[in-house]
């Protein structure tokens, strides 16, 4: 499936959000979509761990880490 961010924008544009691209690849994927479920976790990756044990079933998991 291929999504076009700025066709999304437009049909969604009261519920949408663009953040800017500051993602690092760790997958080796130009492009992947899914749920976001996204962690605040400043100092303390321990709740990452807790979510990355079960299977993602298609989530995208993002980590904000407040610079730490």
């Amino acid at each position: 499936m291929k999504y076009d961010t700025s066709e999304l924008c437009d049909i969604y544009q009261e519920d949408v959000n663009v953040v800017e691209p500051l993602f690092s690849n760790f997958g080796g994927r130009s492009s992947f979509g899914g749920q976001i479920i996204t962690v605040k976790c400043f100092e303390d990756n321990g709740l990452l761990y807790a979510l990355l044990a079960p299977p993602g079933r298609g989530r995208v998991l993002v980590g904000a880490g407040g610079g730490a």
